[in-house]
């Protein structure tokens, strides 16, 4: 995130050394969750032992991802009085947008917190990957009950729709699909419309409070010179900022800013060209950039090694991967030649892969009154992720005729692309994989799709994620074109190593966080070498 100049040398100095005195601990809270949840299948009574609050070793961690949004913000905002095209305002407002705290309830907690560049716009907190998947929200007691999605490529799925041919439904964002662009024709955007409002996540108590906040803000002239001056034109009430700073109570409802009709109507449109502009950053080539080294071969620019020529040969045939994550090439079954220049490997479907439950998400312990009075989960450990399913059971679903086909597609997330899937600002930062986080690896997220069908003959099977694997969270409508591949440990690892070429940056775009992040890892490299844990 910094350029330029003596005093970003010296910030990017001093995080990276921030960040290399934490790294004995990640190697630390490796070795816990492997004992204490993560090398078992998660059951009650064996999550990680640091409760279900925010691990101890994850507040330094935080403490950094805040200072990082911070400083991007900051340099975002000398781009203001600049001389821009209409394209690059509109950009230069949703980034701000996504790097702005003062969005959230507590001004603690951007957009960004959940999703940061150098790790593919998903989770930058290693520790919290590595234990409760899901990531705290602006009341910071308060989790989700999922990972954090990657928004890269994201725009380019289509609003959600269903295919009565192909009896599936196709677009949206989330993993539920329930941000399905039918209001903004624009998923992406009605997906950056959740999260500020969510009491789980940056937790506004009132859409308008996002209006309001941005009114009040370091760049509304930037929002008025693309948008207009209606937003000058709101009559907040005297308690405005008290309301915005109370975190939703019982039933999930918490104050409303007084508004007139028609300020209301403007704080809606405004929180609906909020949501458009960050759309229009997500779309832009510093997040969808087409620049891996996949991209380079399609290019012919870069030649594959033979362990990644085979991994793509895998990916396409045998690892049946090409059935939902598509990569140009008609389904291996069938042959066929490249379709695409730009594969998006996605089909933008939905699938139930028969993951295990996540004992260790938060959320699933958030049956009882928090401090202001919410319940984020009264089902508490009974809890079952319905997936696609639930949202088209749900009250919010577009098309009501969806109901009846919700039977179907219970259990169900949509498939994500996988362009970035490795992306990580250095070597052995871990991450955490599928909607749950059930899985810690590229290595075992294969040996998962390979071996699936070994189910444990009983709950505390020793081989659990090795040579057998947990029943499935919810087996309804489970994808029976995995779970039993045939394929070697070799196999799986050209798979990943396939997997691995389609990180963005093998080809030049930007240098984003490309200092802060070369710092880091040398910093951690040298603390490995002298780690008693440099094995893992």
């Amino acid at each position: 995130m910094l350029s330029g100049g003596h005093g970003s040398v010296l910030r990017i100095i001093v995080v990276a050394a921030m960040l290399a005195a934490l790294i004995p601990c990640f190697y630390a809270i490796r070795a816990a969750t492997a004992k204490a949840g993560a090398a078992d299948d998660g059951r009650p009574g064996t999550s990680p032992a640091f409760g279900h609050g925010i691990p101890p070793a994850a507040q330094g961690e935080i403490a950094l991802i805040e200072q990082e949004i911070q400083q991007t913000e900051a340099q975002t905002l000398q781009l203001l009085g600049t001389s821009m095209d209409s394209m690059h305002q509109i950009q230069t407002l949703g980034k701000l947008e996504l790097f702005d705290a003062s969005l959230s309830v507590n001004k603690q907690e951007a957009c960004s917190f959940c999703h940061m560049p150098e790790v593919g716009y998903t989770g930058r907190s290693e520790v919290l990957n590595l234990t409760t998947v899901a990531y705290p929200g602006s009341v910071r007691t308060r989790f989700s009950d999922r990972k954090p999605m990657s928004y890269t490529y994201a725009t380019l799925a289509p609003v959600l729709h269903y295919n009565a041919t192909q009896k599936d439904f196709y677009g949206g964002n989330f993993w539920d699909m329930r941000a399905t662009g039918w209001k903004l024709q624009s998923p992406a955007a009605e997906q950056a419309q959740g999260p500020p409002t969510n009491p789980v996540e940056m937790g506004l108590p009132d859409s308008a409070c996002v209006a309001y906040r941005l009114a009040t803000g370091k760049y509304v002239s930037l929002f008025q010179q693309i948008w207009g001056n209606a937003i000058s034109l709101i009559s907040w009430p005297s308690n405005a900022e008290k309301v915005c700073t109370t975190p939703a109570g019982a039933g999930g409802v918490g104050p409303q800013l007084s508004l007139s009709a028609e300020d209301r109507d403007r704080a809606n449109t405004i929180y609906d060209e909020f949501a458009l502009s960050i759309a229009a950053y997500e779309a832009s080539p510093s997040v969808n950039a087409f620049s891996s080294k996949f991209d380079a071969y399609l290019a012919n620019s870069a030649t594959l090694t033979p362990q990644e020529q085979h991994g793509y040969e895998l990916f396409n045939t045998t690892g049946k991967c090409n059935t939902c994550h598509l990569s140009g090439l008609a389904n291996g079954v069938t042959g066929g030649t490249p379709t695409d220049v730009a594969p998006l490997f996605t089909d933008f479907t939905s699938s139930n892969l028969g993951l295990p439950k996540n004992y260790a998400i938060p959320y699933l312990y958030e049956s009882t009154p928090d401090q202001y009075g919410y319940v984020a989960n009264p089902q508490g450990l009974a809890y079952v992720d319905m997936g696609v399913g639930a949202f088209l059971d749900g009250l919010t679903v577009p098309d009501q005729s969806w109901a009846a086909l919700a039977p179907q597609f219970l259990g169900k997330m949509q498939v994500p692309t996988l362009r970035n899937v490795d992306q990580r600002p250095f070597p052995h930062f871990a991450k955490a994989y599928m909607h749950n986080g059930y899985l810690k690896s590229l290595k075992e997220v294969v040996h998962f799709y390979n071996t699936r069908d070994h189910q444990c003959s009983s709950p505390n099977d020793p081989g659990a994620r090795f040579t057998c694997w947990p029943a499935p969270e919810d087996a309804d409508n489970e994808d029976t074109t995995v779970g039993a591949l045939g394929l070697s440990d070799s196999d799986e690892n050209d798979i990943v190593a396939f997997l691995k070429t389609l990180t963005d940056g093998y080809m030049p775009v930007g240098t984003m966080s490309g200092k802060l992040n070369a710092a880091i890892q040398a910093e951690a490299a040298s603390l490995r070498r002298r780690s008693p844990h440099s094995g893992n």
